[in-house]
This record gives structure tokens, C-alpha cells and sequence, in this order.
């Protein structure tokens, strides 16, 4: 078998076998096909696509490409384990809240996360801006940490689906990244070697997601689903709107602080408008998490222990939990608000400056264009442009107004907080053209004020 004639097939539309696919997977994992010919054949099935055969044999190949885990030793009859991947966004802090909800509920998780690259975040980020966490506890210790407290939250271990780094570096470099085939089998091949039962995924589409439309979220999110259908494992894909940065908090210490608060509410707090896109991601994810692993089928019940979990404080509980149990420092604070104290994680939150933006302008809200916001992070030194670059935990953004909100001349939309003032004026010019505001009519008001944030939830039956 010769990767020339794999080359020559796909560029002239033919399927390839599974046994041609596992060649030039295993190749180039070991070193044996070089770059360039790898380049030729990813642009060729960049342009014409691959088959549901083809979808199949290739995720199969890159999650078997290395170690696959071993789950057994913490299923438990009657339920199923669920894994939950975000395709990411700007202020995207969910798989945070859901977990220690889920948990809490008797869902077991191991979750690896991975690291932000560009203008989206990393959930092993913002673990990381807890003094002491430790996100890289070996797969072992991991799932003896779900056993005892039934979480884990680690990074990506180096140790799985070995063919999708090396390739997906690859795409990065050879405009192949957008083939939607490909980052589908990308995404499912490090959810299959996970070891899990089942798969809930979270697609985020808009100027703040990797999937700018609608349709192509709809696309991606049908791929995935039907390569799950293709490996017997139960998949389902929840469409969020990432058109705006999600909830009031960018930045890694910063986002983690609005997790505690969070979890910390009431419910008259989880009934505002002030949280209400993060309630209705958070709720719909954790909903279906809980559905999907067996403990209860009925939506409404789990939403509305969701909510009986947070006002008991037993999520934000197994949150400590979670963090001491790999190894996040805590210290002890009295709550005048709540009138107890409460153990609460020390954060890498020092920050010299701090800029309010104000509105230029009388009217509305009408855009926040959460790319901009999550390039201006990454231009504060809050996120990577190269892989080895160094983080600032403590720099981002909080913001006071959000789409929909009205605003007077001179009111404050958001807070800078950083570090280094040549670094602010970079970001500045990121955050003066992120922010539109203008004079609307009221159906156009009510209409930005009401606007979903489910916008469509993909399984099976859909396809």
C-alpha cells in the first residue's frame, strides 16, 4: 500500500477502505508519511468530503491511534457514563457550573478539558487560576477521584487519540481546519477513546464560536451525532447561541469567580435577568447530562432539581470538593450576604489597573461581538496566540451592560482589569469596535431582550 495511490483516490472522489485509512492514521502517527504528502490528502478530503464509511474508519483509526480508557471500575448498574465536550466560545464557563451540578445529582464525571488557543478559551485555563490545581493528575488517579467524590475534572491527556494532535497541528497549518468531516471526526475520536457511554455535546455558533452560522452548526453537530450513531454510542448535540460573550465574566480568575457565584444562588438570584443566558445553557446541559446517564428521564424534574442542588449549596460543595481533591488551595471567608462562611478557592486575581468603557452614545445595546471581546482578552496576555505562550490569569473583563440593555452617554458597559498599559491599548482597540450601540425601535428592543440561547437540540432522530 503506498500513500501516493491513497492520495490519487481521494482527489479522484473514490471511498478508501478502512484499511487504507488505517494505514496513512498509523503512518503518520509513527513518523513513516511525511508532512507533505499528509497535507495533499487532507486537502483532498478538505474539498470533496468523506463518506459515513469514511467518517467511520477514520474517527475509529485516530481514537485507537494510542491508549483508550478503561471506565469499567466506576459504572454502576443502571446508569450510564456521559462526557460532555464544548466546541467553545468567549466567556464560556459551563462545563464549570454543569459539573458540579451533575455531580451532585449522582451523575459520575472524568472530564478532560482542554487549553485555549486563540481567541476562545480553555477550561484547564481557568482551573489553573485556582492557586495549587492541579489538572494534570495522572488517568489512574483520576478515576479513583470519580469513585470517591464522582468527579474529575484534568486536562487532555497526551496519551489519547495520539493521530488527532499530530493532524489536527497539521490542518492548522494547511487552511484545512474548517472541513466540517474533519473537525467532526476530530472531535469524536478523543470522546470515543475516552471510554464512554454516551456523548452530550454543546456546538456554539456565532462571532464568538469556531461555527459562524447557524447551518453550519446544524451540519457539524448532524456529523458528530451520526458517527456516534456509526459507533453505538448515544450522541446528542445542544446548538447555543455564542453571539455574545456568555454571562457578565471573560478572563480565567474572573470567570471562575462568577462559577462560585453561580452556584451560590438563590432563587431569586437564578430567576433575574442578570444570569438568565448563563441559566439556560446551564440548565438545558445539565438537564440532559442527567437524562442521558440513566438517572432520571423526565427534563422538568432534573431542571428542577438543578435548581434544588445550587439553593442547597450542594453543587458549589462538590465544587470544593472538586478542587481539593486536586490539590486547589481554599481559604475560609465569612459571607455577609448569606451571613456563614464558606470555603472558597484562592484565585491568581491580582491585577494593578483597572479601565471602565463607557457608552459614547444614548440607545441600546444591539451587538457585542464576542470575537473582538476574546481577541482584546488575548491581546491583555488572559490567552495564547502560540501554544507556549504564558497566561495572565487575573486580566479581563466584566461587564455591567449587556445586548438589549439601554444606556445613557457616559454609563459604564464593562470593566478592564489588567496588568500593563501598553497591553490595554491593544486590547482597547478590539473592545471600541466590539461594542454597538444605537437608537431602535421597541420590537427590535423586546426582541434582542428575549432572544434564545438553545437554539437547537440534535440527536438520532434528527438525522
Amino acid at each position: 500500500m503506498r500513500m501516493y495511490e491513497i492520495i490519487e483516490k481521494k482527489r479522484d472522489k473514490q471511498e478508501l477502505t478502512g484499511e487504507e485509512i488505517e494505514f496513512f492514521v498509523n503512518g503518520y502517527s509513527k513518523g513513516e508519511i511525511p508532512d507533505y504528502q499528509m497535507s495533499a490528502l487532507l486537502m483532498a478530503i478538505f474539498l470533496n468530503g468523506l463518506t459515513d464509511e469514511e467518517l467511520k474508519n477514520l474517527t475509529f483509526a485516530m481514537a485507537n491511534s494510542a491508549k483508550t480508557l478503561d471506565l469499567t471500575s466506576i459504572k454502576i448498574p443502571g446508569k450510564y457514563i456521559v462526557d460532555k465536550h464544548s466546541t467553545g466560545g468567549v466567556g464560556d464557563k459551563i462545563t464549570l457550573i454543569v459539573l458540579p451540578i451533575v455531580a451532585a445529582l449522582g451523575v459520575g464525571v472524568c472530564k478532560m478539558s482542554g487549553r485555549g488557543l486563540g481567541f476562545t478559551g480553555g477550561t484547564a485555563d481557568k482551573l489553573e487560576s485556582i492557586t495549587g490545581y492541579n489538572v494534570n493528575i495522572p488517568i489512574n488517579d483520576a478515576i479513583r477521584q470519580v469513585q470517591d467524590i464522582g468527579v474529575c475534572l484534568i486536562s487532555q491527556s497526551p496519551e489519547i487519540a495520539v493521530a488527532d494532535k499530530k493532524i489536527y497541528a497539521l490542518r492548522d497549518t494547511t487552511a484545512t481546519v474548517e472541513s466540517i468531516d474533519l473537525i467532526a471526526s476530530s472531535i469524536m475520536s478523543k470522546k470515543l477513546a475516552s471510554g464512554v457511554d454516551k456523548i452530550l455535546l454543546e456546538v456554539t455558533v456565532g462571532t464568538g464560536a469556531f461555527m459562524k452560522t447557524l447551518e453550519d452548526a446544524k451540519k457539524l453537530s448532524k456529523t458528530m451525532v451520526k458517527i456516534g450513531r456509526l459507533a453505538g454510542v448515544e450522541t446528542r448535540a445542544v446548538i447555543t447561541s455564542m453571539s455574545e460573550p456568555l454571562g457578565r465574566n471573560v478572563g480565567n480568575a474572573l470567570e471562575i469567580k462568577e462559577v462560585i457565584s453561580f452556584l451560590l444562588s438563590d432563587e431569586e438570584t437564578l430567576a433575574s435577568d442578570e444570569i438568565r443566558d448563563l441559566k439556560e445553557v446551564v440548565y438545558e446541559i445539565a438537564a440532559q447530562m442527567i437524562k442521558m446517564s440513566g438517572v432520571c428521564e423526565d427534563m422538568e424534574k432534573n431542571k428542577a432539581d438543578i435548581t434544588k442542588a445550587i439553593t442547597s449549596r450542594a453543587a458549589y460543595d462538590k465544587f470544593i470538593e472538586l478542587i481539593k481533591a486536586q490539590g486547589g488551595h481554599i481559604y475560609n471567608v465569612y459571607m455577609d450576604w448569606i451571613g456563614m462562611s464558606l470555603d472558597m478557592p484562592v484565585l491568581d486575581d491580582k491585577v494593578r489597573f483597572l479601565k471602565e468603557i463607557h457608552a459614547q452614545s444614548d440607545g441600546y445595546i444591539v451587538s457585542i461581538d464576542s470575537k473582538k471581546i476574546g481577541e482584546a482578552l488575548v491581546a491583555l496576555g488572559g490567552g495564547r496566540n502560540k501554544k507556549e505562550d504564558k497566561i495572565d490569569y487575573s486580566v479581563g473583563f466584566e461587564f455591567v451592560k449587556k445586548v438589549g440593555d439601554k444606556v445613557k452617554e457616559g454609563d459604564t458597559i464593562l470593566t478592564v482589569l489588567y496588568n500593563d498599559k501598553q497591553k490595554f491599548a491593544d486590547a482597547f482597540e478590539y473592545i471600541e469596535d466590539a461594542i454597538y450601540i444605537d437608537n431602535v425601535e421597541n420590537d427590535v428592543v423586546k426582541a434582542l431582550q428575549s432572544k434564545p440561547h438553545i437554539l437547537d437540540i440534535i440527536d438520532e432522530k434528527s438525522l
